[in-house]
This record gives structure tokens, sequence and C-alpha cells, in this order.
């Protein structure tokens, strides 16, 4: 009857020191870990290491483009902190508050994410530089004479590290790890040596890492200097000449960047709308009235944070009114607009859905409507570079850079046609469903964001897709919007957007009628290209297509099926489908110094295969074989990665919802042939950079299993 069962009997002088008595805390496996742990002497974490965490003040609205990184629980995805992409930033002198002064990073902490989906996630932070983070992390500063950190954050990432964290987690919902938890959290003290062995390989982790991002960014850098591209970006005027009556008796602002020439053709570029255009002030109405919420009622809060990269909104919190922070004075209902006003999130802006509805939001944000503009336009609006633009023009202040409710009346909006509307609200509401499906599919699985990347499955797979789709309803959207007011995407001033071309030179020749393909910018780069010797990839290359056998032969065991999700200009990552080998034994596999190039969706991506693959790519994915030996398979790559390529790429790629780059446009695509000095110069830089990064990941590695190794065999001495 008990078949399948697991029975533990615990005695209450035994149970944990906060009297837990949930039954899984017991449960076989955690009390024989907790055993062998007892058996080799392992302590105490807080007999090694202080343990606090970050900063508790609310700080939404402090963020700017330019100061000093403050992390949170979404950053702690990289093994060494400083590496993290882009993180959040706060002005020196919010760093700077007394209240800011506990959650100071300094090299050698270990930071822990505490909450969410991702407890137990570790980074090291291996400079003095000036950081800070959020509540969300633990702060665990070790005591370097008793243990050394490189070690901490190592045995703290290996499993047994892993399944101590992961048993201490509390709550049913958001679940969280407390500080006062870390106490229980067992650490073995090995040898001074071994320690040593380990802060060397991770050290040396850390070097390759920094070396392998620096040696390819300079040999991206060296190839744009020997074409003379380097400074091939057109920026806009950075003067302008105005009249006191056309300054500050117009406008009462006296600072030069107001009076930038891009402002006014941003502006101009608006008021020609054929539609028609007017102000914030006229077509919309800003809800900045406060609400005063009840106290022992409970509310939804939007935060800053809350906000997602395209629109949609990430999340929120539930409190009551008497927990709610003072600036949560905005009410939203279902169809309005929230905009952030602070400079550096200007982009910061979604739209409410219907869940929210009567949610309260910070006083950070400017809530709007409008009865000409329906809210997914009025959105997509806000989000475009030329609203963006003529917001931050209208921000003011030295620490806290916002934009005044004067300013935001006074800047255009086009009056886009309603047919144009309709087909924008579709797209953007159409994106907002793929996310809602995403969400929830990952909720189903009860898959935390880190399983989910690492471990990959079905159901990852298929968020990919949606959240892919997601991102191309609404980059449809933006674009909808953008032609219909004409944008110049390149330049700043419409009139340099403009070219002219005959037929004979333009449809006759090409066979495109699209004015994209004919910008000026396509022009110069050409013009550049002819002053070196050239060939077309076609002549420097064959090209073979592999299949596209359709995900109903997707299986979970075979032959890797290698689509373009899984290609990067670094390597192919691991996927989990699969095909039937036997199904597919004639088709190419990638060989050594083949050249693997996305044709579709993401075109343009390029890798060099460093040795052969028995696997089967995405009829996605063209297989390049140098056959002239006056290219470099190395150097060709580098090439293919570059500006130099990418932007023709962008000019022939076609299709509205997946971009297709045909081969007959990839075989014409124009490569310059440097001298083969150059070429070996670039090359050897290249697979340095590939060599430093096999190495760095190898040595997290070793330092991981090294770990492992030593409490499994009792080697503490």
């Amino acid at each position: 009857m008990l078949e399948g069962l697991e029975i533990s009997e615990i005695s209450n002088n035994s149970l944990e020191r906060t009297l837990r008595l949930d039954a899984e805390f017991y449960s076989k496996f955690n009390l024989g870990q907790q055993k062998l742990f007892n058996d080799i002497g392992a302590q105490s974490l807080s007999k090694f290491a202080t343990i606090s965490d970050g900063n508790h003040m609310s700080i939404s609205d402090n963020f700017v483009d330019d100061g000093i990184p403050y992390y949170r629980g979404g950053d702690i995805y990289n093994v060494f902190i400083e590496t993290t992409p882009s993180p959040l930033r706060i002005p020196k002198p919010v760093f700077d508050m007394p209240t800011m002064q506990r959650s100071h990073l300094q090299k050698g902490d270990v930071l822990m994410s505490i909450v969410g989906a991702i407890i137990g996630n570790v980074s090291l932070v291996t400079t003095n530089n000036l950081a800070t983070c959020s509540c969300k992390l633990a702060i665990i500063r070790p005591n370097q004479d008793e243990i050394l950190p490189e070690y901490l954050g190592m045995y703290l990432m290996s499993k047994f590290g892993q399944q101590q964290i992961q048993k201490f987690r509390r709550g049913s919902g958001q679940t969280g790890l407390i500080l006062e938890d870390f106490d229980q959290l067992l650490i073995p003290k090995v040898s001074k040596n071994l320690q040593e062995r380990i802060k060397g390989i991770v050290n040396s982790s850390y070097e390759s890492y920094i070396k392998s991002q620096s040696l390819y960014d300079s040999a991206e850098q060296y190839l744009l200097d020997c074409l003379g591209l380097t400074d091939f970006t057109i920026n806009p005027d950075a003067h302008n000449v105005k009249s006191f009556k056309d300054s500050f008796i117009a406008s009462g602002r006296f600072d030069a960047e107001y009076y930038l020439p891009k402002y006014e053709d941003y502006a101009n570029l608006i008021r020609q709308y054929d539609g028609g255009a007017d102000t914030i002030g006229n077509i919309c109405e800003v809800k900045d009235r406060n609400f005063n919420p009840e106290t022992d009622k409970e509310y939804l809060y939007i935060e800053l944070a809350n906000v997602g990269n395209h629109g949609e909104l990430t999340g929120c919190s539930t409190m009551s009114g008497s927990e709610l922070p003072s600036r949560a004075r905005r009410i939203v209902h279902t169809g309005d607009v929230v905009i952030s006003s602070l400079e550096g999130s200007i982009d910061s802006c979604a739209l409410i859905p219907q869940e929210y509805d009567s949610a309260l939001c910070s006083t950070g944000f400017y809530v709007m409507k409008s009865d000409k503009l329906n809210p997914e336009t009025l959105l997509t609006l806000f989000k475009s570079l030329p609203i963006q633009q003529l917001m931050i023009r209208g921000c003011s202040g030295a620490i806290m850079s916002a934009i005044s409710r004067v300013e935001l009346d006074t800047i255009p909006l086009p009056l886009i046609h309603q047919d144009v509307q309709e087909e924008i609200a579709k797209h953007v509401q159409k994106s907002f469903t793929l996310r809602l499906q995403a969400k929830n599919m990952l909720d189903e699985a009860k898959l935390t964001v880190e399983n989910a990347i690492l471990l990959g499955g079905g159901k990852w797979m298929i968020y990919n897709n949606l959240q892919n789709n997601a991102n191309t309803e609404y980059r449809i959207a933006m674009l909808l919007l953008l032609d219909n007011i004409n944008y110049p995407y390149c330049h700043t001033n419409p009139k340099r957007g403009v070219t002219h071309k005959r037929l004979s030179s333009s449809f006759a020749k090409s066979g495109r009628m699209d004015a994209e393909y004919y910008q000026p910018k396509y022009d110069r780069l050409f013009t550049y290209l002819n002053g070196f010797p050239c060939s077309t990839l076609g002549e420097l290359t064959s090209i073979q297509k592999s299949v596209e056998p359709g995900s109903d032969a997707y299986q979970d065991i075979g032959i890797p099926f290698v689509r373009v999700q899984d290609l990067s200009k670094f390597g192919i990552t691991e996927t989990d489908v699969h095909l039937s080998e036997n199904d597919y034994p004639a088709v190419i596999r990638p060989k050594k110094d083949t050249i693997l190039l996305s044709k579709d969706g993401s075109v343009g991506i390029a890798y060099k295969v460093e040795e052969d693959i028995n696997c089967i790519t995405s009829g996605a994915i063209l297989h390049l074989t140098v056959k002239d030996c006056k290219v470099l398979p190395d150097y060709l790559t580098l090439v293919l990665n570059s500006t130099i390529v990418k932007m023709q790429a962008e000019r022939d790629a076609g299709g509205s919802i997946i971009q297709h780059w045909k081969p007959s446009e990839i075989e014409m695509v124009k490569i310059p042939i440097l001298p083969k000095t150059i070429q070996k110069e670039l090359s050897n830089k290249v697979q340095l950079c590939f060599a430093l990064r096999k190495e760095s990941e190898q040595l997290l590695q070793d330092a991981k299993s090294l770990v492992e190794n030593v409490i499994y065999k009792n080697r503490y001495k």
C-alpha cells in the first residue's frame, strides 16, 4: 500500500532551527546530504563570512543612462558580475546617500539571488569599481583569511551548494531565501593550497573571457580601419544659431542641447504628416490627478521595473494602502498608456491590459489616453525614435532629469490614418497575446528561467518561438508607424534620406521598387568598397543548402538539428531538437572550415566550423566552402559578421514577417580582399579569441568539478 512512498521519522528535538514541518525538507535525500556534511566537518557559512542584502530603498525613479551600476536579480546570469551587458545605473549622489552605504560592493564579494525563480544564481565581484545592488541579492563577504571568494563562489555554484540553497528556500507563490537561513548553509573548509588552486583557475577564466571579447572587438575594428569605415555613421550637426526671440523668448530654455538641429528635424517630420498633426496637449488626456488609496484595501502597484521592452507589463506588486510608497498615487485603467517622465527611462512605456484595471502606478509615469489615436498606436508612437527624441529634448534637471507637463504638452504627434491605426493595433495585440502565452507556458511547466535556458525542452522551444513571433509583431507595428510618417531610417535630416534613381538604374537593374533598397547609405558603402579589390561571395565560395524537414520530424533523440536560433558568430549552442539519422543519411554535415551563414530570420550570422560536426542544419542556414585561395576562411567569416556585409544583408533581405535573404543575392555580396598579411593577422586574432573562450568555459567547469570531487572523496587536508 505504501509502495512508491517515502517516509522519514524525525523527533521533535531534531527539528530544524525554525521548526520547519514541510515533509520535503526531511526527505531521505536531504537527510543523507546533511549526514555527509556532518561527517566531513562542514561548518556554517556565517563562520566564514558576513551576510547582508542590497538596497531596500525605492530607487526606480533614479535610474540614469550613465552612472554607477545597480545590479538586480536578473543580472545574476554571469559568473563575473562586471560582464553584465547593460545593468541599470544610478547617479553618484544617490549612490553616496547614507541609506545606500550598506549595499556598496567591493572586490571579493559573492552575490546570490535570493528572490523568485532564480534563487541560488551566483556571481563574483572581481573589481573595486563603484557598484551597488538591490535587496533581491545577498551580499556574502568572506573573511579571506579563512576562505577565498573564488572557492566559495564555485562551491555555491556546485550541486552541493545548490542542493542546500534550494532546500532552504521558503514560500509558496514567490519563494525566497531569507538571510537568517544562511547560517544553516554548510561549507567544507578545504586546505588553503586547494583554495588557491581554484582561485587561479577562476582568475584565468576571467582573464580569458575579457581577452576573448577584446580580441574579437579589435579584429572587427581593425578591419573597419583598414577599409576606412571607422566613422561610417553620419552624425547630425552639433550646432545651431538662434536669435533671442526664437530661443529663450519662445521656449524659456537657455541650454544649447535643446536647440540641436536634429530636434527640429524630428518635429518638422511630424508636422509634415499628410494626415495632419497636433500637440500632445490637444490630442491626449493626461491623467495627473492624485489618487488617495484606502489604508486597508489591497492594490496592484506598477513600478518602472515592471515595464518590459516592448510595451508590456511584466508584473506588479500587491500591497495594502498602508504599505504603498508615497509616490503610488496614479490610478490606471484598461487602455491607458503609461510613459516614464525620467530622461534615463523615456523608452519605458506600457499599455495597460484588462488584468491591471484600477491598479496604481508611480507619479514618475504620465498616464494618458486619446480619442483620436487608439491605445496601441499611442503606445507605438511613444516607443518610436522621433517622439522619444523630442521627449528627451524636453527633459530638464541636473540629477533627476525629467520632462515637465508643460514640455510634454507641446510635443507634436501625427494624426495617424484610421486604417493604419487599426493595422498597428492588430499587430500590437497579437504581440501581447503571444507574450502572455509564453509566460503562462513557463509558469505551467514550473521552470525557472535558468533551468529553461540550460536544460531546454519542448516547452522552451515553443516559448522561444512565441517570443520571436511577439517581437516580429511588435516590429511590424513600429514599421507601419514609421513608414506612415515617412520617417527616414538612416538619417536625422529628412533630405539626407532621399535619393534619385532612374528606372534603368533601379528597377530595370535590380527588380526592386522599395525605396529602402536605394538609401544613400548603401551607395556610400559601395563607393568605399570600390576603393579595394573585391570579389563576390559566389566567386569565393561554393554555397550549399541543407534541408527543412518540418516540426513533425522533430524528436527527442537522434542526430542534432541546428536552427538559426542555435547559431551565433561564436558557435553552435546545444539543441533539444533531433532528427532520425536513418531518414536523412545523405544530407550535408558541417565540415571543418565550413562557414555556416543564416539566410532566414536573423539573417547574416556567420560561424566558421572548427571541426567536423555530426549534425544537420536547418534549410535557413547555408554551408559556404571557400574555393578561392585569395581569401582565408577566418577572415571571410569576420567580414561576413561585420558592418560591411550586415548592411548588404539589410538592403537585400525581404519578407514582412520573417526576413529572407535569397541565395542569389547572397552570391552577389561584395567582399573586400585585403592583402594576405592583414588577413592572416586578423585570422590569428579570431582564432586566439575562440581558443580563449573555450579555455574560459573549461576553466570554470574544472573549478566546479574540483569542488565536487573534493567533497565526494573527503579530502580536506
